[in-house]
């Protein structure tokens, strides 16, 4: 009786000691791993340190040319004297979208920040070894003792926050009308004529009074449109060989100054414009309840604003899966990310678009680690990208 007492207990300790022994054997490093809150860790004689997942955020650089327009002068004569009416009515500032170009930038992602609780031992003779891997970012890229040469990132640094700009000149600010600068006043003569009477002879006798007077600005608009007519008359003669004399070269310097003198004068009446680059630099962080964000408000040629506006569409949303916000001992927080197209432009057509990694906007979900067991993450996405088991 006893030993059958004794055979029925030992068959009911049998699943017992199997399952701790099975625990037992799977504890193998019995770290906790939570979500950073900001407020202190309790300090525990083993410590622990933090790790983040990445996120992307995109440095837009938008080049646009800035056109000045300055009407001449004699704009109001232009009609009058040269017979046209293409030329610049009223000052204004205007722009053209010239490139957009978009580069992602990983960094640690702040709303992604975890705490790991480092293993305690609880005697000499039970060692507990792990290894944690993190970029300079502090980024996790991997688990286990096996170390991973790291690969250097080439994505491009950001900028401050907010936006910067340069500014490249085309034309010379300087430069404005030279011909205006000539001369405002002229030579009046008036003729006084004396009638002297001798006798039944009357002699008429002529003095001439010299004066300035001071020209009008239609009289002056007159006068640059006889300059004009003059330097194509010259320039008519010197290329029909009117002089009769072989400059060879010559001619085609003499041509080219006549010709600058003559833009000079029609400035004048058409205005002058001036061109430069504008460089604008921008860093969009998309987040799931953010998808778009105003860039840059500028006129066009024709009067009209113009807003650029940066996009994310997710292509391939992860419906299915199911993010994890805690995890029990010996697991990892790990990202599935996702891709999004990214534009920039106004309204349906936009000026750029391109197909990028956003993987702030997929999902974090855990990986639990047992012995022997080694995790490869991207340090660009957090994703998981390989789990080897020895």
């Amino acid at each position: 009786m006893n030993r059958r007492i004794h055979t029925f207990r030992l068959l009911m300790l049998l699943p017992l000691l199997a399952f701790f022994t099975q625990a037992g054997a799977q504890a193998q490093y019995q770290f906790q791993v939570t979500k950073a809150s900001g407020k202190q860790i309790v300090p525990t004689p083993a410590g622990g340190i933090y790790y983040a997942l990445p996120k992307t955020l995109f440095k837009v650089r938008l080049v646009l040319e800035q056109v000045k327009e300055i009407p001449g002068p004699f704009a109001a004569y232009a009609t009058k004297y040269l017979g046209t009416t293409d030329y610049i009515k009223a000052g204004k500032v205007y722009y053209r979208l010239l490139s957009v170009k978009v580069a992602p930038v990983t960094v640690a992602d702040p709303a992604q920040v975890f705490y790991v609780r480092f293993p305690e031992d609880r005697s000499s003779k039970e060692i507990r070894k792990f290894a944690l891997r993190l970029n300079s970012d502090g980024v996790l890229t991997g688990f286990g003792p096996a170390p991973e040469p790291e690969k250097k990132d080439s994505r491009t640094s950001i900028s401050p926050k907010g936006g910067s700009s340069e500014m490249y000149v085309f034309s010379d600010y300087r430069k404005r009308f030279d011909m205006q600068a000539g001369y405002t006043r002229a030579q009046k003569v008036d003729t006084i004529v004396r009638k002297i009477t001798i006798d039944t002879v009357t002699i008429k006798r002529f003095l001439y009074k010299t004066g300035w007077v001071n020209l009008t600005e239609d009289q002056r608009a007159e006068d640059a449109a006889k300059q004009i007519k003059n330097i194509r008359t010259s320039r008519f003669n010197l290329l029909t060989g009117y002089q009769e004399v072989n400059y060879g070269k010559g001619i085609r310097y003499m041509d080219e100054e006549l010709q600058k003198m003559e833009h000079e004068y029609m400035v004048l009446f058409l205005g002058r414009e001036y061109r430069q680059m504008v460089v604008r630099s921008f860093v969009f962080d998309p987040e799931k309840n953010a998808l778009s964000g105003k860039l840059l408000q500028f006129t066009d040629a024709e009067g009209n604003t113009q807003l650029l506006n940066i996009k994310v569409r997710i292509v391939n949303a992860m419906t299915k899966v199911a993010g994890e916000k805690t995890t029990g001992p010996d697991a990892l927080f790990y990202r599935i990310p996702v891709k999004a197209v990214v534009s920039v432009g106004n309204g349906d057509h936009p000026f750029y678009s391109d197909t990028f990694e956003v993987p702030q906007l997929g999902e974090v979900t855990t990986v639990p680690v047992r012995e022997q067991t080694h995790l490869r993450l991207s340090p660009k996405t957090g994703a998981l990208m390989g789990i080897d088991k020895q």
